[in-house]
């Protein structure tokens, strides 16, 4: 009887520490995003062999100066590492976007690649990490809670 009252009270403490650290409505994302697309031998833009692209659409009411994205790359046969060391990016794009504007990015991959892919990557675990305002302050999202 006893150790069940410890353990439901060690519950309760672990629930309540948990609710206590999520904060469900203040940083809710000021943006809205399409799903990211790798293309592959794209020439516009200086993007020679592969890009990632996605629309933004800036739902704050603030100006945007850049946006930095996380996300893994992986071989679009055999879903593994393509590249030599890690397969995790994070970029950022230095781009304004106004209040209630929508625009496309794109994200040269070139620098990254030493063989040319034939294919384009998968994307996995991609979400905007943190963006800039012109005003100096910042939205992140640091765990990925906003993942697509």
């Amino acid at each position: 009887m006893i150790k069940s009252k410890i353990m439901q009270t060690i519950i309760l403490i672990i629930v309540f520490m948990i609710f206590s650290c999520i904060d469900l409505n203040t940083n809710l994302p000021p943006f809205i995003i399409t799903t990211p697309v790798c293309s592959v031998s794209n020439s516009s833009n200086n993007l020679i062999y592969a890009d990632i692209s996605f629309a933004f659409f800036n739902k704050s009411g603030k100006n945007i100066e850049s946006i930095t994205v996380s996300f893994m790359l992986f071989d679009f046969k055999t879903e593994k590492n393509p590249f030599i060391g890690s397969n995790l990016f994070e970029l950022t794009k230095i781009i304004t976007i106004l209040p209630n504007e929508s625009k496309d990015i794109i994200l040269s991959l070139d620098k990254f690649i030493t063989i040319v892919p034939l294919e384009p990557y998968l994307i996995d675990f991609f979400y905007v990490l943190k963006i800039k305002y012109t005003d100096g302050s910042i939205w992140q999202d640091r765990f990925g809670l906003y993942v697509i």
